[in-house]
Order: structure tokens, then sequence, then C-alpha cells
């Protein structure tokens, strides 16, 4: 008799398997597909030998995971790919606004759909850097996160801390108009939160854009090799 029954073997699924196998437990996974990895997967979608992701393929909080690291995947064969450019929204007439692990490289193509939409990118980074440590302890506690509250109240002061408060709520859609001239910014921030659960014109939508965009950015100081997903 299993200790715990998981019910699907997508990623959220092996991890909680895992846990509880750590700790002991004895763990059954029942998986209704014919491969375990959920949206994690890729396969020969194309042509023979070519890889394609067959959902998503975007994971900077999963690199950033202390969960996923305390699990030491690495030792079993993980590798993360870090793509140079990591989004890229092209647009009709030719330009393409890029979110690149080299922030001169993303400013300037903001540049290109208007002058001063680069200096904007850099600014909101700056931002998210000062906090980074308590936004993504925060992100990665269970609810409610105090202790991460308690980091960003050290660091900011009231006026910033209410700033903040005002940033976690705002659509991304609503973000991109107050931030940028152009089109480019707002194509960015559009590409990273978009899941079932959070859409641009949604409330918190932008924090979700932001958080996603400059760890995806950030994360190019992390050690890593590039491999294909599998």
């Amino acid at each position: 008799m299993a200790d715990a029954v998981v019910i699907g073997a997508g990623h959220n699924g092996l991890v909680a398997a895992n846990l509880l196998a750590d700790a002991g437990w004895q763990v059954q996974v029942l998986e209704a597909t014919d491969q375990p990895g959920g949206s994690v997967r890729s396969a020969e979608l194309t042509a023979p030998g070519f890889q394609c992701d067959v959902f998503s393929a975007f994971y900077p909080l999963g690199a950033a995971s202390p969960v996923l690291r305390r699990l030491e995947l690495e030792k079993y064969g993980l590798q993360w790919a870090h793509a140079p450019l990591v989004v890229a929204h092209p647009h009709a007439d030719g330009r393409c606004a890029v979110l690149s692990r080299d922030l001169a490289e993303t400013a300037a193509s903001l540049e290109a759909f208007a002058p001063g939409d680069g200096v904007a990118w850099e600014g909101l980074f700056r931002r998210w850097w000062r906090i980074r440590g308590p936004l993504l302890s925060g992100v990665f506690s269970m609810f409610p996160p105090v202790r991460a509250g308690l980091g960003l109240a050290v660091r900011l002061p009231p006026r910033e801390l209410l700033r903040l408060a005002r940033f976690a709520l705002l659509p991304a859609r609503r973000l991109a108009e107050e931030e940028f001239c152009g089109a480019g910014g707002g194509l960015l921030l559009a590409a990273t939160p978009c899941t079932p659960t959070s859409a641009p014109r949604r409330p918190a939508a932008a924090s979700s854009a932001g958080c996603c965009a400059a760890w995806a950015r950030s994360s190019a100081t992390r050690r890593s090799r590039a491999a294909p997903a599998s």
C-alpha cells in the first residue's frame, strides 16, 4: 500500500512525489498519457530529429526555485537551456522586441519602437533588481509571505512601498501604457504572463510579467549549460 498517490506526472506532480519520497513515504504516481512531463515536454513534431516544445518552454522561475534546487536534479541529467534571446516578439513592420540576456540588447530593441523606451526598460529592471531577494522569497513561500514583506519594508521607504503595491496590482497592459511610448515594451510584457490565470488585462499581471522578464534576464548570471529539452 502506498502512503500517497499523486495524480498526474507533470512537473508539479513529479516534484510533489519526489519531496514525499525524500521524506520516506511510499509514493505511487498515476499518469493517463504515455509519457511523463505534462506541459514540460518536447517531441519530434515537425521533422525527424528536430525537437519542439509540446506546450510551454519558458521557465525563469523554475531555474530560481529553491524546491527544485534542493532536489539536485543536475545529478540526474538536468541541464537548464538558456537561449541568448529569451523572448522575441516580431512586429509586422520588421522591428522585433527581444528579451535578451544582455540588458543593452533588450533596451536597443525597444528604442527601435520609441526613443526612451530602452531607458525605461532599464529603469524597470533596476527597480526589480533592488528588491529581487525578498520578492522571490515571497513568490516561493507559503501565503501570507510575512518574512518577504518584512524584507521589502526594510529595503524600501514608505513611498516606494506604496509604489510597489500599486505595481503589483496593475494589469500588464496598464503598466506598458504608463512606462513606454512605443509598442515594444508592451509586447515583451504581454508575452511573459500569458497563462490561463494571468492574462495581460488581469489585475496583478504586471507583477507576474515583470518578475518573469527580469529573472529571465538576470538568470544569465547563473551557471548553466545549454541542452535540448527532453
